[in-house]
C-alpha cells in the first residue's frame, strides 16, 4: 500500500491512439447524482434513459425489471428524493465504491454503487438499493 493519498490524481497514461487521457477526479458528485436517479427510477419515477451513458446494461436491465414492477404496483414517481450523505471509498487504482443514504417518500434507502474506470471515464458496474 502506497502512502499517497486516495484521490491523488495518477499520472496521465495515454488511450488506445496514443494520446494522453485526462485524469479522473472523485467520483462521489457522480454517484450521487446516478443514485439520485435510480432511486426515482426504482419508485416509477422517468429517468432511465438519462442514466444509459454512466451504467453497465446489466445495471440497466436490473433498474428496468425494478421500474417495471413499481409501474405494475401503481407507482408513477413524483416523490421528492434526496441524498442525504454519501461515502467514498477507492479500493484500486481503477475502481472505487459509494455507500449512500437516500430519502424519498417517507422512506430512508441505502445504496450501494461501484465505480470502474472503463476508457477514461466512470462507469457504474454494480448498483444495489436497499
Amino acid at each position: 500500500m502506497s502512502a499517497e493519498p486516495a484521490w491523488s490524481p495518477r499520472p496521465a497514461r495515454p488511450d488506445v491512439y496514443g494520446r494522453p487521457r485526462a485524469v479522473l477526479g472523485d467520483p462521489t458528485p457522480l454517484a450521487c447524482t446516478v443514485a439520485l436517479t435510480a432511486i426515482e427510477v426504482v419508485h416509477g419515477g422517468d429517468g432511465l434513459d438519462s442514466l444509459l451513458r454512466w451504467i453497465t446494461p446489466d445495471v440497466r436491465d436490473r433498474l428496468a425489471r425494478q421500474h417495471s414492477l413499481a409501474r405494475r404496483a401503481g407507482r408513477r414517481g413524483g416523490a421528492d428524493a434526496r441524498i442525504l450523505r454519501a461515502r467514498a471509498c477507492r479500493v484500486s487504482r481503477e475502481a472505487a465504491e459509494i455507500g449512500a443514504v437516500a430519502r424519498i417518500a417517507g422512506r430512508s434507502h441505502a445504496v450501494a454503487i461501484r465505480l470502474e474506470d472503463r476508457a477514461g471515464r466512470w462507469v457504474i458496474t454494480v448498483l444495489d438499493i436497499g
